[in-house]
């Protein structure tokens, strides 16, 4: 400890000592964190996403992993495979997981850790990465040639600021930018000081295979950060100089690509494809006031909206005062902290940094990382602060509380204790002289200061009154979650492997499927598939995401179609069994497994085709009938299909209830959970349908919510404590959801509605929600609305669908199917025999990496139906082989190994400069 706070010698000193020291108070400040959950008995993995992606990933990881390696050792063979059944219908294993565990390189632990132990290396990796995290800023701060005093102080600001506190407990990953940035950013040094290139190459190489969305961050920092640092290095500037930097840079940036390309190409590739990433959300001018008025003492405090989680210690806010005190000094840095916190002011700053998608401010540890250097940079000013520069620092305080804490909404319990924790934080920096005549006792009191500002950060996140610790699963129950829905018992049906089953309302985890190894129509991960996504709009099926669905709603025809045989209900919960599925296959305690006999296998076949602009001018529902008598596609040589549609639009009435109206098209709700009933007269043996299209939603403020009439009769107090909250910043002003509650009978469905200023919008408005197969002809319906606000549509409707035709579709395209279906490691194979020349559809998703074989001969295998592929079919019987392999992968790999060349090129012609000056050193 002596060696620590004396005087650093020189460069070359060892900086043992500041590793042991590190090691010893990030180990104390990680046991109180994890203490907070383990004394209350949880996890930590959240319970939204951590069980059914972030767990489920690592688990699934370490099993692929073990299995690619068993093949090669016992097989003598490499076999990797690419495709998975087991994930939502079908999906590409790299692009699918690489958000979350491929390419990260911590990740390869997983290898050596069993399945039933992965909870422990799940939270072991969480601190593993801010441990490293804080690593790498020191290797930066060393390289800066800042003292170990100074470094060890911007270390426990960077890794222990809001960011690791709140987000990375709930995203293991998101702590991995966090290492990448501060290596990327001494590779940048390094190329200026024109030292060898290798450290920014690998650094951006591995930053881009870790992650694509961080990446995307990552390198917009890196372009900010280069330009600062041209103008802070170099005193003579051209437009010419600054062209041949920009040249060098690119070229090593794209060297790094091209060695990244192997996962980066796929996974950039197929991001183009989703809807996700192609919804317009809002983008408002400015935050509402309520953020303005809570931010500043929110950098230090609480966390504030967009996932602008700060949190930084106060003793970093103290080093942001040191620096402003100075003239003439620290300009970038100064710059860099006012560019920072304007990026959090503007919300289109939060939209372009998260890629031109929703305003999120998920690039804040870049922030954080610029705030802890600054309180390197101002450690060594604080022996040397003149009088006038005291002055300022306490003027700056002094502004700094009174704006602050000044609104009432900032006045919060974190936030006024961060404050008196800056307070106390500024009376030590600017003591020395005074009350610390020696530095290692002003050192010693200003990381005890920092400690305890941390403390008191991770004591309120974690604190009873916020609530956070009950979002995460309870210890040891994570991956017990993903076994405690219906799979089991779909597993130990003969015939699982190549068929899939449908739930609703069984309360089993999303992804469970791809945990047990079972085919479901459950899928909740970051990219999708965007032909799923796609068919999704065109079904109308009741889910607002692109990228989380969970079943197909019981719609009888969606199942035929997609091969569903099996459906899992609760033990009471027979509301929910769809049509067809009439012969119980397997129970248990919790569940029911019934089987339709009438089922879709893998392959089915269609003797007629249907044009896609035909196709497209359907109703919703006569899109669904026609999908069961010709396959859709973009040109066929059979003869087009003859439509018939038996489905009825029927009569029906909307009343409002108690709480709301119906005028001008809109239901117009004034007190939440209020009512509208729903009678209609259909058709007995039929699935009922309510159907709304472009439904939005639009919420109502605390005074709107409030008739005139009503609003005459509120006392002065009752109507300014309206108007108080009128004038708040809540959830209503910004109408990012409602849902819409539909019951009929004994069945009880949602309809949740996002609005572009949603974070997961997708751009979905139309909605069909399967009610069930009934046998009566008339009903009423229920619905609920959850807010306040208008609920707007262009059409809202009840359907009735018979089911006899549907069964005789179905037998049809049965009658000639793939028979002998075998799965296997990026392979699927099955016979089939025709009696005229037909259209093979299989029920899995269209994916350009799939190469189809008929009789061993290599044939074009189209989009079809939307979702699904197929290929034709001469009359006769025929062998058919399905390949797959991950689109773009081969261009991939063939540009990593171009990447390797070129910069062993690189490596190679830096040896030669290298002899080339030494020999004329020699010379000389």
């Amino acid at each position: 400890m002596r060696i620590f706070f004396s005087k650093e010698k020189s460069r070359k000193e060892k900086k043992a000592d500041f590793y042991i020291l590190y090691t010893l108070v990030f180990a104390a400040i990680s046991l109180f964190i994890y203490g907070c959950f383990y004394f209350n008995g949880k996890s930590l993995i959240w319970s939204h996403d951590g069980v059914p992606q972030h767990i489920n990933a690592l688990a699934y990881y370490g099993r692929y992993l073990r299995n690619v390696l068993k093949t090669l050792l016992i097989d003598h063979k490499l076999s990797v495979p690419m495709w998975d059944m087991h994930i939502g219908y079908g999906s590409d294993i790299l692009t699918t997981l690489h958000y979350y565990v491929i390419g990260d390189p911590l990740t390869l632990f997983s290898v050596f850790v069993p399945q039933k132990y992965t909870e422990i290396l799940y939270e072991i990796l969480i601190f593993l990465r801010i441990y490293l995290a804080g690593i790498t800023f020191s290797i930066y701060c060393f390289y800066r040639k800042n003292p170990k005093q100074a470094t060890f102080l911007g270390s426990l600001v960077y890794i222990f600021a809001g960011w690791t506190i709140y987000a990375s407990m709930k995203h293991p990953y998101f702590s991995n930018p966090m290492i990448y940035l501060p290596l990327v950013l001494m590779g940048i040094e390094k190329v200026y000081k024109k030292e060898k290139p290798y450290l920014f190459i690998w650094a951006s190489a591995i930053a881009a295979m870790s992650n694509f969305y961080f990446f995307y961050m990552i390198s917009v920092f890196m372009v900010l950060y280069a330009a600062f640092r041209y103008f802070g290095i170099f005193e003579k500037r051209s437009v010419k100089d600054v062209f041949q930097w920009f040249l060098k840079f690119a070229g090593y940036y794209l060297v790094a690509l091209m060695i990244a390309a192997t996962i980066f190409l796929p996974v950039i590739m197929t991001l183009f494809g989703t809807e996700r990433f192609q919804a317009e959300n809002y983008v408002p001018l400015l935050y509402d006031h309520v953020y303005y008025e809570k931010y500043l003492g929110c950098l230090i405090g609480e966390n504030m909206i967009q996932w602008g989680v700060a949190g930084f210690s106060a003793v970093a806010m103290a080093g942001v005062f040191v620096i402003f005190s100075k003239k003439k000094k620290y300009t970038a840095l100064k710059l860099g902290f006012v560019m920072m916190n304007l990026f959090l002011l503007i919300p289109f700053a939060g939209h372009v940094l998260n890629g031109f998608s929703y305003v999120s401010n998920r690039w804040i540890w870049a922030y954080g990382m610029l705030i802890a250097y600054i309180l390197v940079q101002a450690y060594p000013e604080l022996f040397t602060l003149q009088i006038r520069e005291k002055r300022r620092i306490f003027i700056m305080l002094l502004v700094y509380c009174v704006l602050a804490l000044f609104a009432n909404a900032a006045r919060t319990q974190r936030n006024i204790m961060a404050v008196m924790m800056l307070t106390l934080a500024v009376f030590t920096v600017v003591s020395y002289g005074n009350i610390f005549v020696q530095g290692k006792y002003l050192c010693g009191m200003i990381v005890t200061v920092l400690i305890a500002s941390i403390l008191l950060n991770v004591s309120y996140q974690y604190s009873y009154e916020k609530d956070y610790l009950s979002e995460f699963e309870e210890k040891d129950e994570a991956l017990k979650a993903l076994e405690s829905g219906p799979d089991k018992e779909i597993r130990s049906l003969e015939d699982s492997e190549t068929t899939r089953y449908d739930q609703y309302k069984t309360g089993s985890y999303v992804n469970s499927a791809m945990y047990i190894g079972t085919n479901s129509t459950s899928y909740y991960f970051s990219v999708a598939n965007g032909n799923i996504s796609r068919f999704f709009d065109e079904m109308y099926v009741n889910t607002p995401w692109d990228y989380h669905y969970s079943s197909l709603d019981g719609r009888t025809i969606l199942d035929r179609l997609a091969s569903v045989k099996y459906f899992a209900i609760k033990k009471n919960g027979y509301a929910y069994l769809p049509y067809g599925y009439d012969s119980e296959a397997d129970s248990s305690k919790k569940y029911k497994i019934y089987e339709n006999t009438n089922s879709l296998p893998l392959g089915y076949t269609y003797d007629s085709w249907i044009p896609r602009e035909k196709y497209e001018k359907l109703s919703v529902t006569e899109k669904q009938q026609a999908l069961l008598q010709g396959a859709v596609v973009e040109d066929s040589s059979l003869p087009e299909t003859e439509l018939t549609f038996d489905n009825q639009k029927v009569n029906f009435t909307l009343e409002a209830d108690k709480g709301c109206k119906i005028k001008d098209g809109k239901i117009i709700v004034t007190k939440a959970n209020a009512t509208a009933t729903i009678g209609y007269k259909g058709e007995p043996g039929t699935e009922v349908y309510l159907i709304a299209e472009n439904l939005d939603f639009d919420a109502y403020s605390p005074r709107e919510q409030i008739s005139d009439k009503k609003w005459a009769s509120l006392t002065k107090y009752e109507k300014n404590t309206i108007l108080y909250e009128d004038d708040n910043w809540r959830y209503w002003k910004e109408s990012k959801e409602a849902s819409m509650d539909v019951s009929l009978g004994s069945v009880d469905k949602t309809i949740r509605i996002f609005t572009d200023k949603y974070n997961g919008y997708s751009g979905r408005h139309n909605f069909l929600l399967n009610m069930g197969y009934k046998n009566y002809n008339a009903g009423t319906m229920k619905l609920t609305f959850s807010t306040p606000g208008e609920y707007t549509f262009d059409d809202l409707y009840v359907v009735c669908q018979p089911m006899d035709s549907v069964e005789k579709q179905t037998e049809q395209l049965g009658n000639e199917s793939l028979q002998n279906v075998k799965t296997g490691t990026n392979r699927i194979t099955g016979d089939i025999q025709t009696t005229s020349d037909k259209i093979l559809v299989f029920a899995i998703p269209y994916s350009e990496g799939f190469t189809a074989y008929v009789d061993g001969e290599k044939t074009e295998l189209v989009q079809a139906n939307s979702m699904y592929m197929g290929l034709e079919l001469k009359k006769g019987k025929h062998s058919i082989v399905l390949t797959y392999r991950t689109p773009y992968i081969r261009s991939g790999m063939t540009l990593t190994v171009a990447g390797l060349a070129v910069f062993l090129l690189i490596v190679a012609y830096n040896r030669h400069t290298k002899r080339r000056k030494e020999g004329r050193k020699l010379k000389r």
